[in-house]
């Protein structure tokens, strides 16, 4: 079976399942969702755009349906064009919609469907769209404002409310799809020339405003306005690393070099500005099966929305970047998805993992269901530009190879290191705040995000989850030859507030040392958290904190083996528990082993009956701890409240964390006020590793750096004699 026909597949059954979110509205009008401006809009254009495709594919495996959902595609439509602010109508909550610097979005990812239907178009449905592209296409090119900022705008940090690559690339495809759908009209000479405004400022960095290469008639710099990226290509959008909306990037690059592609119009020369470069960095951040790497996090619902529409940047990467394992990844998450739907058994994406929001929150719902449905519409009409080889053995092994390697981008403190056999990364930036990852890098469903491998400490009084009560305070990051370090300090127990009437702040410090070994599997960590200097109340504490998540993915069930034989965790348990192991050591599948260094006496597992992982929680998700603790603790000021250390392998059996667990049953390095260790690695040397969470400068006993000792943090030069306040040492030996 074809990718376009699985698609096709899952389509169909979802066109039945929507029927339960039509709102029929008479005189051949309707919509999916609630209809409400903004999302709801979005939500009902995305139906457009799936349904169409499924009523004008030719292998759609539902013929006697297909007027029926042709019908259903020109009807929602016809409540788009009506309910615009060129329209007679309205939206179903009384309001026009259009003019704001995301309006445009919802159009883009339809108009792959509209051109679908157009041959079934009536004039005055012709004359509609003609009146919306051109109103919005004015309103970018004279009035365009996000926020407090008007016209174009592009800045690094959240904070400033500049950042808007996605919406700029978004803009700058409306613009230019209106002047070549109609270069007769008055302004298209004025929407081609604030099109390629807002492209240059899509994926721009700093180096733009000095580049001169001419594009579309001018020098780059003349057009920049700032940057939107890092000089390294991380995006600090939403307040956080967010890889999805780097992916939405070239996406939303994808949708208009697709349409024009397959309409015969032109194509703008600014749409590929850095598009390259930033893929060259996604491609590093998504697992061997096709899911986000999302080594900063995530504030929405898992397995959606952003995930979405790497389908889209894959083609596009497939037909024009040349990259020959795009179309791989692809394929694996359109396997992903197909297994969700087999879960849902509904006909819907996500039914029964997101029934509470379902049965709660059909605004939302109907939004996230038809981002995937769009998704795959818009792969079934792309897929046959895309350069795609025959899937053979060893694709993803093959990928891997292409993927190895690091990155890093200093100024906003993240790093990772890939190898055939570990994805490692930590993110000081990231949503919620300081998150790792150790993992096989061709298994994203081992992956879940929020304080991953940093930590957790929960204070009576806490306001929310994450930043809400954390405050970065100290950040670096610096990568060696095969691996990295990530060392600094972050605020614990902000914003508390009691009710009724107390409020207090910095409960605690969390200090946290990340090494990826050179070993090409393990990372390591050393964390300390210490009271303020008063008396908070601690109502729940976990070092190391690895989250694994135990969901449909996974068909509910994960095994560990550690020192005391098999550990079976059946998902959801019926009351929260707190599992004690008995074990400095665990390893799951053969694919990820954790072993407890110094610290505490054993490795325990949280489980709640809820779904946790991320804002929404729509993902069970274990919690592994390196110690845990339970229930309200009063702490006294200045107490040490966590002082251990850790060791992540990744692709590790079982009998290889028992080997390692023997070889470092005694780490600690009697160094004084720093915290030190000697690891074996899962190469078989030795690492030292050391990390100075005190006030004063400290050094590393002598035993510690033998001759020929290798400072990896200084490319393997002398290792220094003092390790400064917050500093950390990374030593090989051997």
């Amino acid at each position: 079976m074809t990718e376009t026909t699985r698609c096709l597949e899952l389509l169909a059954r979802w066109a039945d399942h929507a029927e339960r979110y039509w709102l029929d509205l008479g005189n051949g009008r309707g919509c999916y969702g609630t209809g409400y401006d903004n999302w709801g809009v979005q939500t009902n254009q995305k139906y457009v755009g799936a349904l169409a495709v499924l009523a004008t594919h030719d292998d759609a495996p539902m013929y006697a349906a297909r007027e029926r959902v042709r019908v259903r595609a020109l009807a929602a439509l016809r409540f788009s064009l009506d309910s615009h602010k060129t329209g007679p109508g309205a939206c179903t909550d009384g309001r026009q919609w259009g003019h704001t610097w995301i309006s445009a979005l919802g159009i883009e990812r339809m108009m792959h469907g509209v051109a679908r239907l157009e041959p079934y178009f009536e004039d005055a449905d012709r004359a509609a769209l003609r009146r919306m592209l051109a109103s919005e296409a004015d309103w970018l090119a004279r009035e365009h404002a996000r926020g407090k900022h008007v016209g174009v705008s592009a800045g690094k940090w959240h904070r400033d409310g500049a950042n808007a690559p996605e919406s700029n690339i978004w803009n700058g495809a409306l613009l230019w799809r209106a002047a070549v759908r109609d270069p007769g009209h008055p302004h298209a000479a004025e929407w081609r020339e604030a099109a390629h405004r807002f492209l240059i400022n899509g994926a721009s960095v700093e180096a733009d405003a000095r580049d001169e290469r001419v594009v579309a008639g001018k020098p780059v710099k003349d057009r920049y306005v700032g940057p939107n990226f890092f000089d390294n290509y991380a995006l600090d959008h939403h307040g956080y690393l967010n890889v999805g909306y780097m992916a939405l990037c070239v996406s939303n690059a994808a949708m208009l070099h697709f349409d024009l592609a397959l309409a015969g119009f032109e194509r703008p020369a600014t749409l590929d500005h850095h598009q390259a470069d930033l893929w060259r960095v996604l491609r590093r951040m998504v697992f061997a099966d096709g899911r986000l790497a999302r080594i900063g996090g995530d504030t929405r619902v898992r397995y959606c929305y952003c995930q979405e529409y790497l389908l889209q940047s894959c083609c596009y990467a497939a037909a024009h970047l040349g990259d020959e394992h795009a179309m791989t990844l692809a394929r694996g998450f359109l396997k992903i998805a197909e297994d969700e739907a087999r879960y849902a058994g509904d006909g819907s994406f996500f039914g029964r993992r997101l029934a509470e929001m379902a049965a709660n929150n059909p605004h939302y719902f109907a939004r996230l269901e038809s981002d995937r449905a769009c998704a795959l519409s818009q792969f079934v009409a792309y897929a046959p530009l895309a350069v795609a080889p025959v899937p053979q053995a060893g694709d993803a092994e093959r990928f891997e190879k292409s993927a190895a390697g690091a990155w890093c981008e200093p100024e906003h403190a993240a790093v990772l290191h890939r190898s055939p056999k570990r994805f490692a990364s930590f993110a000081w930036r990231a949503q919620g705040l300081g998150q790792g990852l150790c993992q096989p890098p061709d298994d994203g469903h081992l992956a879940d995000w929020q304080q991953n491998l940093g930590g957790e400490a929960f204070f009576l009084g806490a306001t929310g989850t994450g930043a809400a009560n954390r405050k970065l305070l100290e950040a670096n990051v610096r990568p060696f030859d095969g691996g990295f370090a990530a060392w600094g300090a972050i605020a614990e127990g902000m914003n508390l507030e009691i009710a009724e009437g107390w409020s207090g702040t910095d409960a605690a410090v969390r200090r946290l040392a990340f090494f990826a070994l050179p070993d090409g599997r393990s990372v390591v960590g050393l964390e300390h958290l210490r009271a303020g200097d008063w008396r908070p109340w601690l109502l729940r504490l976990q070092g190391m904190h690895a989250l694994l998540p135990n969901d449909c993915f996974n068909d509910f069930r994960r095994e560990l083996v550690c020192a005391k034989g098999t550990v079976v965790l059946d998902g959801p348990p019926e009351a929260e528990e707190l599992r004690a192991l008995g074990s400095r050591w665990a390893c799951l599948d053969g694919k990820l082993g954790w072993l407890g260094l110094y610290g505490a006496d054993e490795l325990s597992i949280h489980r709640v009956p809820q779904r946790r992982g991320g804002k929404y929680g729509s993902l069970f998700v274990e919690h592994l701890g390196w110690p845990t603790r339970l229930g309200l603790q009063r702490c006294a000021p200045g107490e040490a409240l966590l002082d251990a250390g850790w060791m992540v392998v990744a692709s590790a059996s079982a009998g290889e964390m028992r080997a390692l667990a023997a070889a470092n049953a005694k780490v600690q390095v009697d160094a004084g006020d720093l915290r030190a260790a000697r690891v074996q690695g899962a190469d078989g040397k030795t690492y030292v590793l050391a990390a100075n969470f005190s006030a004063t400068a400290g050094a590393l006993p002598a035993s510690c750096v033998p001759p020929g000792a290798r400072d990896l943090l200084n490319k393997g030069g002398a290792p220094d004699a003092q390790i400064a306040p917050g500093g950390v040492a990374s030593l090989q030996i051997g």
